[in-house]
């Protein structure tokens, strides 16, 4: 093993939550009079804590994004946080690591109800010794909530590796003083992964796997 300690990203690391996540989007475009986005436009929001992404990527006011926000947790409570799969390979790379002797943690800019229930639902909870999301829109910044994983894992930067899809996990990561491993679910923009500084970049988690282990 080459880190004892490894934080996973949830949304486009571990689950591809997509489905979930762009409905909502739509749905809040769709009643706050926004024009609707195309799937590769949408992307951009997953990652990112949502009222910044309703500001930064739509233009709109605080008090639009509020709005938005709203209409959109409505939909992804009742329905979109069932529209998710774990990624192939995801489950075996975590047990792989326990086995190993790793500590594991989640550290998610998701809420971290909705982070829970997606892990409980798929059995993976059990699969982490920590998990950390967003406790409030002031605190769902991925520095912050990669920090609060590395305390509850007792961990230090030396000993430690984050795995996520977007720019915001390397470099959260790398404020913690912490190398990132991005694996590529699709999702990224061109260029993403080296601007942002990211340690390795992997397709999937065969790929992942051998890289932790120390074959790559």
């Amino acid at each position: 093993m080459r880190w004892k300690n490894v934080i996973f990203d949830l949304d486009g690391t571990l689950f591809d939550t997509s489905a979930g996540i762009l409905h909502g989007i739509r749905r809040a475009l769709r009643e706050c009079g926004f024009e609707t986005l195309g799937d590769r436009e949408l992307y951009k929001f997953i990652g990112p804590p949502l009222h910044f992404s309703f500001r930064e990527f739509c233009g709109m006011t605080e008090e639009e994004a509020e709005r938005a926000k709203k209409i959109y947790r409505a939909y992804y409570r009742e329905k979109g946080v069932y529209e998710c799969s774990p990624y192939e390979g995801a489950e075996e790379c975590l047990r792989r690591l326990r086995e190993a002797g790793a500590r594991t943690a989640v550290a998610t800019s998701k809420p971290i109800f909705f982070a829970e229930q997606i892990l409980k639902r798929f059995g993976f909870y059990s699969l982490f010794d920590a998990v950390c999301g967003a406790e409030s829109d002031e605190r769902s910044g991925k520095t912050e909530i990669v920090r609060r994983a590395m305390t509850q894992l007792s961990a230090g930067s030396a000993d430690t590796v984050m795995v996520g899809d977007r720019k915001y996990d390397i470099i959260g990561a790398a404020e913690c003083g912490v190398p990132c491993i991005a694996i590529d679910t699709g999702f990224a923009e061109e260029g993403e992964y080296a601007n942002a500084g990211a340690a390795f970049v992997v397709k999937d988690y065969g790929q992942l796997l051998n890289l932790l282990f120390g074959r790559s």
